[in-house]
């Protein structure tokens, strides 16, 4: 089965908008290691392929493949696999006298201080010392990058060497070619406002649900609809129920479901929360609502706050968040933004579909504009 793809992916954990992207991507095997509660009814293709560790390394060792997509190299949880598979992909090219490369898309944006330590308390040698290791370990296991945001390009420039690899900014942006689906016409009335994710703290739905009691008061036509589970799940339900008329709770949805009711919204609130070494990277909700021209209320921690911010999108800092909060979905109810003015700003191609066709090109790139890019 590998014989016929020039190309192998890895995915840790498999997303249903991975799949969905997929058939747009460069062909490609697809091994994965486990999969994301999002998953849910979706049709896995026959090029994707649940494997285990060991599993994976025969095939990377009996592949034709020339160029192998491994995970974010900053993800710690699976470093020391990145580095056994990246390190086996090569070795196995060097007995088989292959040219092979190996390439990743990168969207980490935290600061290394906090991947280092969950207090972001380190001290300057040893800050030193892990922008030397890591940039070693980067060099060792990565050929070619492209950067999902420019905050993540800031943070692997950072590291000893990186900025020399072959690299590309692409931001993750949905292609402006998408347009929403029709509205529902008896809906026309209210100003809706959305909210997509685990309803946990780092993804700030506590926040959002004591902000929506100021909401309600200046904006009587606003209604709120909730989609996800979690941690917070129960109380959301009930905090819904003492005011169904303007809170909806829709629990856990297919994607597709997903993005109709994101389609029907006005403004998309995604005030996310650092917790421990977690920083939003781009925010898959944040990607979906623009693709359907809504506008986005957010903080300072997704990798695409400057781009928003730039685009007329309300960016919050993430330290005021229970203070600036009402006011920002309040504003951005009352005066959202175009539809087709936010489709505008976006891009011919997807940033993620971009970002691959060029990662996966065999050739690497001699000019230095691909590297000072």
């Amino acid at each position: 089965m590998s014989s016929s793809y020039s190309s192998i992916r890895i995915r840790p954990e498999l997303r249903a908008a991975q799949v969905e992207r997929a058939r747009r991507m460069t062909p490609a095997l697809t091994l994965y290691f486990d999969e994301k509660y999002d998953l849910g009814k979706t049709v896995i293709p026959s090029s994707f392929r649940k494997v285990s560790l060991f599993e994976c390394i025969r095939i990377l060792a009996s592949t034709e493949a020339d160029v192998l997509e491994i995970p974010e190299p900053l993800w710690l949880r699976f470093a020391a696999k990145n580095l056994l598979l990246s390190g086996a992909w090569k070795l196995f090219g060097l007995m088989g006298r292959r040219r092979r490369i190996s390439v990743a898309y990168a969207i980490e944006n935290n600061d290394l201080r906090n991947l280092i330590s969950p207090t972001g308390a380190c001290h300057p040698l040893v800050e030193r010392a892990a922008r030397a290791a890591a940039g070693l370990f980067v060099r060792l296991t990565v050929d070619r990058f492209v950067f999902g945001s420019a905050a993540s390009k800031v943070l692997y420039h950072s590291l000893d060497g990186v900025s020399k690899i072959p690299h590309r900014l692409i931001e993750e942006l949905p292609a402006r070619s998408t347009r929403p689906v029709p509205l529902d016409s008896t809906a026309e009335s209210r100003l809706r406002a959305i909210f997509v994710g685990e309803l946990d703290d780092r993804k700030g739905i506590l926040d959002l649900t004591e902000a929506w009691t100021s909401v309600e008061r200046a904006v009587p036509q606003a209604s709120l609809t909730v989609v996800g589970g979690g941690k917070y799940a129960t109380a959301v339900s009930q905090w819904c129920a003492e005011m169904p008329d303007s809170r909806t709770y829709a629990g856990f949805v297919q994607h597709d479901e997903t993005a109709r009711i994101i389609s029907a919204s006005d403004v998309l609130v995604a005030p996310s929360r650092r917790a421990g070494r977690w920083r939003e990277q781009i925010g898959l909700p944040i990607v979906e609502g623009l693709s359907a021209g809504v506008t986005i209320v957010t903080t300072d921690e997704t990798g695409l706050a400057t781009w928003l911010r730039d685009n007329g999108h309300v960016v919050i800092s993430e330290k005021s968040v229970r203070r600036d909060l009402p006011a920002a979905i309040i504003g951005a109810l009352k005066t959202p933004l175009g539809r087709e003015s936010v489709l505008a700003t976006l891009p011919e191609t997807p940033g993620r579909v971009a970002s691959d066709s060029w990662l996966h090109t065999l050739v690497l790139p001699t000019s230095s504009e691909d590297r000072k890019s």
